[in-house]
């Protein structure tokens, strides 16, 4: 019996634990992840337009090597759900295409 003088029977117990036991793992939070796209110095490459998952950035900057996640004129697209994505990029002249497996944490990915 319990400090109110009410007693659960079994069943409403398996129950009631069941229902905790669901909300506590429905409030999972989904894995993201971050894709950074660059070209390297003296590519040619004049300002590139990427497309992901239905947004656009601009690559406006040429590095010596990979660039640190999230650096500033890179393609840069944040919190993606992890999972495939199809990318597509143009410079007007040069176009390239392709897919990216997006996991938790940053990744890079050199157009060249």
């Amino acid at each position: 019996m319990s400090r109110n003088g009410y007693k659960l029977n079994p069943m409403k117990k398996i129950l009631l634990l069941s229902m905790i036991g669901f909300s506590v793992l429905s409030c999972r939070k989904t894995k993201t992840g971050d894709v950074t796209f660059w070209q390297a110095s003296g590519s040619g490459y004049d300002i590139t337009v990427v497309s992901l998952n239905g947004n656009s950035a601009n690559i406006t900057s040429e590095y010596s090597s990979a660039p640190s996640c999230g650096t500033s004129g890179c393609a840069v697209f944040k919190g993606l759900e992890e999972g495939s994505y199809s990318y597509s990029a143009s410079d007007g002249s040069y176009n390239w295409s392709g897919n990216i497996e997006v996991k938790e944490g940053c990744k890079t990915v050199q157009l060249y």
